[in-house]
């Protein structure tokens, strides 16, 4: 598999500060949304709005990368807009994407961990790394991620696609959910689909990672094939899922998800 979208860019270098802050780009975040230039490509090279908190990234081909959270993005400067996260993928340069993400992550790291979540006392940056402790009880606060499978059921030439209410869009992407404590991952998948659909699952194989932002997760795919079990959905959790001949395919998950690399992987000309 490729380099999924928001993974770490070939040439970047992560780091806590920087040698040189000239020759820059700035990340700046208001929400969910990302400062960018009129023309959906363009980045700030200095950081022109008053921010309530910055961090350092690293470098990329010796460009000085930051990350900041502005204090009100209703004074955006001309020339620029605020423009979902989610939108700029295939607009802006791939890497440069890959940095957002990750910057984005960061910020969100940085603002819910002003105070200590054991004591509820103001924290700071250590310097040695990317971590925030607490200045009372010392209690440590290092970036979050949440590991979450994504699993491809196959069954003869068929997939398994479901649809959750709580898409955004109208698509039917593969079953996913997040780990939980005293499991390994491919118990989580087999959980997961037995959970959300009723059905039991065998050849659980890794297929590959792709860290997401937008909650803080790292997306680990599997592929599986069905063992035994008729779909009976949770409808909590689904809405609808069938089995899909890839030639006759419902609206897919958006290019940026690994959902979709794994779907598209297993179109015809993949299957054995």
């Amino acid at each position: 598999m490729t380099i999924p979208p928001f993974a770490a860019p070939q040439g970047f270098t992560s780091a806590l500060y920087p040698q040189d802050e000239r020759n820059s780009y700035w990340f700046i975040f208001s929400g969910d949304k990302l400062l960018i230039g009129n023309d959906q490509k363009s980045l700030p090279s200095e950081h022109f709005l008053s921010l309530k908190r910055t961090i350092y990234i690293g470098t990329l081909d010796n460009r000085h990368l930051f990350a900041g959270e502005a204090e009100n993005k209703e004074l955006t400067p001309q020339g620029w807009l605020w423009t979902n996260l989610r939108t700029l993928y295939g607009v802006i340069n791939d890497e440069y994407y890959a940095i957002a993400g990750r910057a984005k992550q960061l910020i969100d790291w940085d603002r819910s961990h002003a105070y200590c979540g054991c004591c509820g006392k103001e924290t700071f940056i250590r310097k040695a790394e990317r971590c925030r402790e607490c200045a009372s009880c010392g209690y440590l606060a290092y970036p979050k991620l949440a590991p979450a499978v994504i699993a491809l059921v196959r069954k003869d030439q068929k997939i398994l696609l479901a649809r959750s209410a709580h898409f955004p869009e109208k698509f039917y992407s593969a079953i996913a959910g997040f780990a939980e404590p005293g499991e390994t991952l491919e118990q989580c998948v087999a959980r997961e689909v037995l959970e959300e659909v009723g059905l039991k699952v065998k050849n659980i194989c890794y297929f590959g990672s792709q860290p997401w932002p937008f909650s803080s997760a790292l997306m680990i795919a599997f592929t599986c094939d069905w063992l035994s079990g008729d779909i009976n959905i949770d409808p909590i959790e689904l809405e609808h899922a069938d089995w899909f001949d890839p030639m006759n395919l419902p609206q897919l998950p958006p290019l940026f998800s690994i959902s979709r690399v794994i779907i598209d992987a297993h179109l015809p000309q993949k299957f054995p």
